[in-house]
């Protein structure tokens, strides 16, 4: 195994057990002060993972990736004290931004089938009915900002959808697939607010929203072709 591979193993491993940290301290502890640390250091090693592994500074165009997991990171130390507007607010704002620099990261050149987008609009629209149905009648104010954010939402796997033959195939199920439970996460979050409490609530949250993270960046560093001949990772 290559040293960039065994570095890549053990920052997993890490990742993941700091994660643990993090959730047990939302369940058990008090958001305030706890999570402030513990969130800072998971989401902290990831964007210093990123930086290191991601960023190239010739390559301005090819960095949406760090700059929306800078967003990201931002909006979600703001959001620990959600109970402040001001603070949710910005949050949300900074969540859109990162998820438009992420689509960004997935857009590329390669031509696709408007047929083969079919079936994905399907799925979209049947996902998007059977959320509403659930949390439509509580919604009020909030219908347009939720609409929104579910929008960029399905943009943001839309264009991670069609990197199929764009990129090779590992980078592609991975990225979608953390896309995916990105959404998982965040659909989650949004049934508790609007409709009533889900089981595991908390944990799933938490979970589906840094495993997404994760495997959006392990799936963009597959896309170099020298590091995925030789991964054993996944």
């Amino acid at each position: 195994m290559s040293s960039m591979l065994k570095q890549i193993k053990y920052f997993s491993i890490l990742y993941f057990l700091l994660l643990l940290v993090d959730i047990y301290t939302k369940i058990n502890m008090p958001d305030i002060p706890y999570r402030y640390i513990t969130k800072t250091i998971v989401l902290g090693g990831l964007l210093v993972f990123t930086r290191y592994y991601c960023y190239d500074k010739n390559k301005k165009t090819s960095n949406y990736l760090y700059y929306g997991l800078i967003l990201f990171f931002i909006g979600d130390i703001l959001i620990i004290d959600h109970t402040n507007t001001i603070r949710f607010v910005v949050s949300m704002i900074l969540f859109v931004a990162g998820k438009v620099c992420y689509t960004l990261k997935f857009k590329h050149k390669e031509d696709f089938s408007i047929k083969r987008l079919m079936p994905f609009f399907i799925v979209c629209f049947l996902f998007l009915a059977i959320v509403y149905d659930f949390i439509y009648h509580n919604l009020n104010l909030y219908f347009i900002p939720v609409t929104l954010y579910f929008f960029i939402s399905l943009i943001m796997i839309l264009f991670a959808f069609i990197r199929k033959g764009a990129v090779n195939n590992k980078s592609y199920y991975i990225v979608f697939a953390g896309v995916g439970v990105f959404l998982f996460s965040e659909t989650t979050m949004v049934i508790k607010t609007f409709y009533g409490d889900v089981l595991y609530q908390d944990f799933l949250i938490m979970f589906c929203y840094a495993l997404g993270q994760y495997l959006i960046i392990i799936g963009v560093l597959f896309e170099n072709k020298k590091l995925r001949e030789n991964s054993v990772i996944l």
